[in-house]
């Protein structure tokens, strides 16, 4: 339970990161509480490279999720915050192994920008 509620989320971008950050956002939508926020989320996801094998195959990978969030009230904009999250990780050689925990990686940096979402709005209440 929080003392706030976001009135409008705006998404843009990435339709895999917007979702899941849509998740753990939605419970805090309309909720009757008199801080209210409207938010606005872009995002980017990229997949690089870091390292190859001695063959030239990739060896190592690297997943990395932006996102910019405005965040305002009725009367202004309150707080424009860049946010980044990396995972680098070893390739495998089983692809669909290696589909699932890519998707894994990109859930968690996902829930892990909504929670710096949350915890900004938090900061903003509380001052």
């Amino acid at each position: 339970n929080y003392d706030f509620s976001i009135e409008k989320i705006e998404f843009n971008g990435d339709k895999e990161v917007n979702y899941i950050i849509k998740e753990r956002l939605i419970n805090l939508k309309n909720q009757n509480n008199k801080n209210k926020y409207y938010v606005q989320i872009e995002t980017s996801k990229v997949k690089n490279i870091i390292s190859n094998d001695s063959k030239g195959d990739p060896s190592k990978l690297e997943i990395i999720i932006s996102s910019t969030f405005q965040i305002s009230n009725s009367e202004k904009l309150l707080i424009k915050r860049k946010v980044k999250m990396k995972n680098t990780y070893n390739n495998i050689s089983d692809k669909l192994k290696l589909e699932k925990y890519e998707s894994f990686i990109i859930n968690d940096l996902s829930e892990r920008i909504s929670d710096n979402l949350i915890s900004t709005i938090i900061n903003i209440n509380d001052n």
